[in-house]
C-alpha cells in the first residue's frame, strides 16, 4: 500500500512538472508579449503632459515640459518649457515591417520646416539635452533581430512601497550585429509584462545605460510607468521622467496631425498644452 501511495505521489508530482513546463515562457515570448502590451496601449489615440528633470555631470540640472499626442505608429512631442525651446516638435513614423527603421523628424520654428533625422549621428544626439537620445525614443522596432534572449529567472522588484514579481531577460547581440550596446538585462513584471528596470552594456562589458521605474501608476486597469530615471553612465547623467497626464481624448486625433509638412501649422493650444 506505501509503495501504491508513493508511486501515485510520484506520478503526481511529475504531471505536476509537465503542466508548469507546458505553460513556461520563453524569454522571447515574454518579450512578445510585452511588446503586446504596449501595443495594445498605444491602440487608439492618447494625450499626455511629460516632465523631464536633467542631472548633468558637472552637477547642474535643467527641466522641460512636453505635451505629447499618439495614434498607432505615430506620435509626436511638443516642447512646452522652457520658453527657449517653445513650438519645437519632435515626429515619429513607426513602421510594423521588422528591420524597417522609424523615421524620426525635428521641427525648428525658427526655421520653419521639419528637418529628418537621418544619419546615426543626428539619431543618437541627446534628445532635449537628457540621457536619451531621438533614437531612444523615436525607435520602436529596435532590433530585437539583432538579438538571443535568455530567461535566467525571476527577482522581485521593489518600485516605491510597491513589491513586483518580474522575469530577468539577457539579451546578447548575435554575430556581426550592428548594435550600440552588444549585451542587456532587461527586467518585465510577471502580471503586466511592462518593463520594470534595464541595462545595457558596452563593447567593454561596462554598464553604460540604465532605466528603473521610481513610481508605477494605473491606467485603464493596467499597471503602467508614472516615473523612471534613465542614467547614462558612460556621460555621469540623469533623466527622471514624469508622466504627469495620460488620457483618452474624445474623438480620436486625425492622422493628418502627425504630417511633417503640417508641423508647421500645429495648434498647441486646440490640444491644450499652451494658453
Amino acid at each position: 500500500m506505501l509503495k501504491k501511495l508513493s508511486t501515485l505521489g510520484m506520478t503526481l508530482f511529475s504531471v505536476a512538472l509537465l503542466s508548469l513546463a507546458a505553460v513556461a515562457l520563453t524569454a522571447d515570448e515574454i518579450l512578445d508579449q510585452m511588446d503586446a502590451e504596449a501595443d495594445a496601449l498605444a491602440e487608439g489615440s492618447m494625450i499626455s503632459i511629460i516632465r523631464f528633470d536633467n542631472v548633468y555631470s558637472d552637477g547642474t540640472t535643467g527641466s522641460n515640459l512636453f505635451g505629447s499626442l499618439s495614434i498607432p505608429n505615430r506620435s509626436l512631442i511638443y516642447f512646452i518649457e522652457p520658453t527657449d525651446v517653445l513650438g519645437t516638435v519632435f515626429l515619429t513614423h513607426d513602421f510594423d515591417e521588422v528591420g524597417v527603421d522609424s523615421r524620426l523628424w525635428l521641427f525648428l520654428p525658427l526655421l520653419g520646416l521639419p528637418k529628418e533625422l537621418v544619419s546615426e549621428e543626428e539619431r543618437g544626439g541627446s534628445f532635449a539635452g537628457s540621457s536619451l537620445s531621438y533614437s531612444d525614443l523615436g525607435d520602436r522596432n529596435g532590433g530585437d533581430r539583432d538579438y538571443d534572449s535568455v530567461l535566467l529567472g525571476e527577482e522581485s522588484i521593489v518600485v516605491g512601497d510597491l513589491t513586483r514579481t518580474a522575469y530577468k531577460i539577457e539579451s546578447t547581440a548575435k554575430p556581426g550585429a550592428d548594435v550600440d550596446n552588444p549585451r542587456s538585462i532587461i527586467w518585465i513584471d510577471t502580471e503586466f509584462f511592462i518593463m520594470l528596470k534595464a541595462e545595457a552594456y558596452n563593447d567593454l562589458g561596462n554598464l553604460a545605460t540604465t532605466t528603473e521605474s521610481l513610481e508605477l501608476g494605473e491606467f485603464e486597469g493596467k499597471l503602467t510607468m508614472k516615473v523612471m530615471l534613465a542614467t547614462n553612465h558612460s556621460e555621469g547623467s540623469t533623466t527622471t521622467i514624469s508622466f504627469l497626464e495620460q488620457r483618452r481624448p474624445d474623438v480620436d486625433i486625425p492622422a493628418e496631425t502627425f504630417l511633417p509638412e503640417n508641423l508647421h501649422a500645429f495648434d498647441a493650444a486646440f490640444w491644450g498644452f499652451i494658453e
